[in-house]
C-alpha cells in the first residue's frame, strides 16, 4: 500500500492550492480508534482462527477501496496530463477554440487533484485500521499512536543494532 499511496506533503500541497477544506492530520488515528471500537464490538473475543479470519476479513474492502482510489487517481492525472499538453499544443500553434480545451483541462486537473486527496485519505485509513488489527491479532491492548514513543524505539533499535555490528 505504501508503494502506491499518494505523497502526504504532495497531497498538502493540493489540498492548499485547489482551496480543499479536508484536514488530513488525523485521519490514520481516528482510524486506528475507531477499528479498534468496531473489533471491540463486533469480533468475537475468544482467541483462534476464526477470530484471526474475521480480523482478516475486516481490512480487505478498506484496502480494496484505497488501492481502486489510488489507480483512479492515477488514471485521472494522466488525463489531465494530456488535457493540459492539448491546450499547450493549440496555443502553439494559435488555434480558436482555446477557452473549451482549457476548460476541460482545468476540469481534469481538478478532478486528479480531489482523487488524490481522497486516495491518500483512503489510504491513511487503511493503515489506521490495518495497526488496530494487528494488535488485535497479536492479543496486545491497544493504546493510541505515539509518534515519539515509537521514535525513539527505532531510534534505540538502531543505536543496538549498530553497537552489536561493531
Amino acid at each position: 500500500m505504501r508503494d502506491i499511496a499518494p505523497d502526504s506533503r504532495e497531497v498538502s500541497l493540493v489540498i492548499e492550492s485547489f482551496g480543499f477544506d479536508d484536514d488530513i492530520d488525523d485521519v490514520r488515528d481516528a482510524a486506528d480508534r475507531k477499528m479498534t471500537e468496531f473489533i471491540a464490538v463486533t469480533v468475537r473475543r475468544e482467541p483462534g482462527s476464526q477470530r484471526q479470519a474475521e480480523l482478516d476479513l475486516l481490512l480487505q474492502p478498506i484496502v480494496e477501496r484505497a488501492v481502486s482510489l489510488c489507480r483512479e487517481a492515477h488514471d485521472a492525472s494522466l488525463a489531465a496530463v494530456k488535457a493540459q499538453r492539448l491546450v499547450v499544443e493549440a496555443q502553439s500553434e494559435g488555434c480558436y477554440w482555446l477557452t473549451p480545451l482549457s476548460e476541460r483541462a482545468s476540469a481534469h486537473t481538478f478532478y486528479a487533484a480531489r482523487l488524490l486527496v481522497d486516495a491518500h485519505v483512503a489510504c491513511q485509513r487503511a493503515a489506521g485500521a490495518s495497526r488496530a488489527i494487528e494488535i488485535a491479532k497479536r492479543g496486545e491492548t491497544w493504546a493510541p499512536f505515539d509518534l515519539h514513543a515509537e521514535a525513539l524505539a527505532l531510534c534505540v533499535d538502531e543505536l543496538a543494532a549498530r553497537s552489536s555490528n561493531r
